[in-house]
């Protein structure tokens, strides 16, 4: 009876590990679990990660919450550090469902996105990005800020298929 028992517990043991699947969630080396933080005039700050496709060529990189919103689009290609000007980033404050004050980047002023990994197999991207704005609505206000600085901004996130 000894040896059933083994036998039994032999069998299911081997047959339980060998049906366990490995975690490969990429070929390249980094986990995605999307994210998207920064540093918002020095304090921490987390979005939802998303993303959209921009014509044919370009992508939308974002992270929203129920206050804000920072969008980046640029023309993705592989890995490597693209310089954000005009609309190419913009940042709004809400209230409830209402806008209540947008900003771009404007001219050239330090603002990029360093896309550092590329799943090609899942379609994930992971970067760091830096981006200072200047306000464009409301023209003047004693309630929102001139300007609005992202720094050390981190993101994990799944492209549009």
């Amino acid at each position: 009876m000894k040896k059933i028992t083994f036998a039994v517990l032999g069998f299911a043991a081997i047959m339980l590990t060998s049906c366990l699947k490995r975690n490969d969630n990429n070929n390249n080396g980094f986990y995605y679990d999307p994210f998207f933080v920064a540093e918002r005039n020095g304090l921490v700050v987390y979005a939802y990660p998303g993303s959209a496709k921009i014509g044919t060529d370009s992508i939308s990189v974002f992270g929203v919450s129920q206050e804000a919103g920072v969008r980046m689009r640029f023309r993705f290609r592989d890995t490597g550090t693209y310089v954000l000007s005009g609309n190419q980033a913009k940042y709004y404050q809400l209230l409830g469902k209402d806008t209540v004050s947008r900003y771009n980047i404007g001219a050239a002023n330090g603002s990029s996105v360093q896309v550092t990994a590329y799943d090609s197999v899942h379609k994930v991207i992971a970067g760091r990005f830096t981006l200072k704005f200047k306000r464009t609505f409301p023209a003047t206000s004693g309630v929102y800020a001139d300007s609005v600085k992202f720094s050390n901004g981190k993101f994990v996130i799944a492209l549009p298929r």
